[in-house]
């Protein structure tokens, strides 16, 4: 799969900070993913970084996206890391 510039710049983003889940409501699915350094919400970006394998929630905290080895995989492939 071929990782967009958008999903790039949320790797990178992401790379020494994980992006949190921040809740709107009390629903359980009204929610976006957020990054303290980032503009704007990440969340349909972070879903397709989940869908292909390079970034998954948090093990220890699901309020947490953090990066997999694949997705550090294309950083250091790309020179970003």
């Amino acid at each position: 799969m071929t990782v967009s510039e958008a999903q790039l710049r949320t790797l990178r983003l992401r790379q020494n900070k994980a992006a949190r889940r921040v809740y709107r409501s009390g629903r359980a699915g009204d929610y976006s993913w957020k990054h303290e350094d980032a503009l704007t919400a990440l969340t349909p970006t972070l879903h397709k970084l989940f869908s292909s394998g390079h970034a998954t929630v948090s093990p220890e905290n699901r309020d947490m996206a953090v990066i997999t080895h694949k997705g550090r995989a294309v950083l250091a492939a790309r020179g970003t890391c």
